[in-house]
Parts: C-alpha cells; sequence; structure tokens
C-alpha cells in the first residue's frame, strides 16, 4: 500500500529531491556511523573524523581513511542505488543529495550528485587547495606531499567535524529542497545539521515529505509517507510500481 501510493506520488511529480545517508550504502558492504555497530561506536575511532587529528596525528589519520578507501574499492553499488539512478533518468529533475562519500551513486550512474560530505575517491591539499583523483586500491597509509605546491597537506576531499560544508553545494541543495513536490530522506537518521534541515524546509512550503530508513528519524511524523524498511528492497518495488502504473 505505502509503495504503491510513492510509486503515485514520484509518478506525477516533476521535482523531487533525495537526501540519502549511510543506510543506503550498508548493504554494498560499507559500515555506517551511528548505529549499532557504526564507526562512530567504536571506542577511539570517532576523532578520525576530525580536522584537528589530521593535525594532530597525520599518520593515524591517513592510515584510517586508507582503510576506508579499500572498502570503497571493493565495493559496488545495491539495488538502491540503482534505482535512484533510473528514477532520476525517468525524472529528469530529480536531484540527489547525499551524505555519502563512497561515490556509489555516481558508478550506479547518477549524474550530478552532490555530494556534501565530500568523496573518498579525491584529496585534496589543504595548503593550496589543489584536488587530486585517487586510486582508492593504491590508498598509502602515509602523509602524502603535494604536488603541486609541496606541501605536506594532503588529506581526502572529506569534510570533516570542525570543517564548514561547501557554500555551492549547499546552495544547491537549498534550491533543490525549496523547489521539490517530494522530499525523500532515505536511509538517514536525519539528525546531522545542515542537511536535515532542508528536509524541514521542504516540508513547511508544502512538499510532500517520505521516509524510508530501518530506524524512526526526528521527520517521521512530519512525512506523508514512512516507510521503515531497506532502500535497497523498497525503492526497486518502487520503481517497478512507478513503470507499471499500479496506484494505491
Amino acid at each position: 500500500m505505502k509503495i504503491g501510493k510513492l510509486a503515485a506520488l514520484l509518478r506525477e511529480a516533476q521535482r523531487i529531491a533525495v537526501l540519502s545517508g549511510a543506510g543506503l550504502s550498508k548493504a554494498s558492504g560499507i559500515p555506517t556511523y551511528r548505529d549499532e555497530g557504526g564507526l562512530w561506536t567504536q571506542q577511539g575511532i570517532a576523532r578520525f573524523s576530525s580536522i584537528e587529528e589530521f593535525h594532530r596525528d597525520p599518520q593515524g589519520f591517513h592510515a584510517f581513511w586508507a582503510e576506508r578507501r579499500k572498502e570503497m574499492a571493493s565495493a559496488k553499488p545495491n539495488a538502491g542505488h540503482r534505482a535512484l539512478a533510473r528514477l532520476q533518468q525517468q525524472k529528469t529533475e530529480t536531484a540527489l543529495i547525499t551524505q555519502n562519500i563512497d561515490g556509489l551513486l555516481p558508478k550506479a550512474g547518477a549524474r550530478e550528485v552532490l555530494e556534501i560530505h565530500g568523496s573518498l575517491a579525491r584529496d585534496k591539499c589543504t595548503a593550496c587547495g589543489a584536488i587530486f583523483p585517487v586510486d582508492p586500491y593504491a590508498a598509502k597509509a602515509n602523509v602524502g606531499a603535494c604536488t603541486a605546491c609541496g606541501a605536506a597537506s594532503v588529506r581526502p576531499d572529506v569534510v570533516m567535524f570542525g570543517e564548514a560544508l561547501d557554500n555551492r553545494l549547499c546552495a544547491d541543495a537549498e534550491y533543490a529542497a525549496k523547489t521539490a513536490e517530494v522530499f525523500l530522506l532515505i536511509g538517514t537518521s536525519a539528525v546531522v545539521y545542515p542537511a536535515a534541515g532542508w528536509a524541514e524546509k521542504a516540508w513547511s512550503r508544502g512538499a510532500r515529505l517520505v521516509i524510508i530508513n530501518l530506524d524512526s528519524t526526528p521527520f517521521d511524523e512530519m512525512a506523508e509517507i514512512v516507510i521503515h524498511g531497506r532502500a535497497e528492497e523498497v525503492l526497486p518495488q518502487v520503481l517497478e510500481q512507478m513503470r507499471d502504473g499500479i496506484t494505491p
């Protein structure tokens, strides 16, 4: 019933915005962060998401993120990623905003993904700002020197705690939230701002709010549709019913 209703909503909508989180990539073998067994629940691990740790312990910092890159390198898009890429192909004004840094939505064929927390597919130099593509299979657990300026300030192009998000990406996400007819929260606890605030802004101006997540979120009571399920199971069913024209 809920899947059919969601399929009907998406079939009728012109402008759709999707905010995805770690739950979307869990089936691809990418560890989550805050749920049971997540990275940030493991003692001493969360510090490596801080920019202060990059300066205090660069060797440990690079070793941690080299392991994350190995996980990314072996991961493949799952059915949830592929379904979102197909949704974007069918509904060309679909904005895909993700908190994930694994690059799996682009790998699935999605275009112009707003990777608001950055991507492990790139390095950047904190001294000169140069950006470099990275082969995750060859990622090294040591401090690299920037080939542009020579400074030992190269690190993953990922937004760490204590850093601001990219202004341009935030502006694009804000616009998507402001103009969306349907706003989907997928695989996210919706507690990290400003990303969670975009869902609230979309809802406040009349967008239909939809949540697909295993656990409850702070937005469940606002949402028109709440499906407590796995994205990789729910989204392909939604796309199938959109294709078949099934109504609730």
